[in-house]
């Protein structure tokens, strides 16, 4: 399946769920009588429902408007990181969660732009389910493709995961890897030079003198 089926596949099925459950409130609210109380009960499960369809079509919409292949460049990554991560601090301070960053010096190659909104949107989630007085580690360490960039602990499965597994991907990192324990990507030195493999034409021209 091409990612664009993939892509609407997901969508359908996401966007029927909270639909589904908006029309099952309604239908049983309207089944029987109910007293003021009650009422405000459905009502209030209709707002979240509908809360829940607005933000999964942001995140859609988002998804949906990224280029294909949008340009890096040489950047000081560790900068980078630590310009998200003060951002988000105030935030991680009123959830009464602690920001740990342990990041090397590191040139890389990246969509700076890209970058930026994966960590913030990683963060925001990162920090809104964890527990009070809790800890996120965040590294950037020396790998043997690049440098690996680590956050612990994950994100929940859902399209936001997606989503920011997508935009690290735009912004010039491979080998994403996001579960619920941790969230991993490798960002290529500045020094790496794309070599693009010899088509049989090629080969065909280099032995034919």
């Amino acid at each position: 399946m091409s990612e664009q089926r993939e892509f609407m596949s997901d969508t359908f099925h996401a966007l029927a769920q909270p639909v589904t459950a908006l029309r099952a409130t309604v239908e049983l609210a309207l089944s029987k009588e109910m007293d003021a109380s009650a009422s405000q009960r459905a009502f209030e499960n209709c707002l979240q429902l509908i809360d829940q369809l607005m933000q999964d079509l942001a995140v859609f919409r988002e998804i949906a408007s990224l280029d294909e292949q949008p340009p890096v460049e040489t950047c000081d990554g560790r900068a980078l990181l630590q310009s998200c991560v003060a951002e988000m601090e105030l935030v991680a301070q009123e959830s009464r969660v602690q920001l740990k960053l342990n990041a090397e010096a590191a040139l890389i190659q990246c969509n700076i732009q890209m970058f930026q909104r994966a960590i913030f949107l990683l963060l925001d989630e990162m920090i809104a389910s964890a527990p009070s007085d809790s800890e996120i580690a965040i590294s950037f360490c020396k790998h043997d493709e690049g440098f690996m960039l680590e956050m612990c602990p994950g994100t929940l499965q859902g399209q936001r995961q997606k989503l920011c597994s997508k935009l690290m991907r735009f912004a010039g990192g491979f080998d994403i890897c996001a579960t619920s324990e941790s969230i991993t990507g490798i960002f290529r030195d500045h020094t790496y030079r794309h070599i693009p493999a010899l088509t049989l034409v090629d080969k065909r021209v280099l032995t034919s003198h």
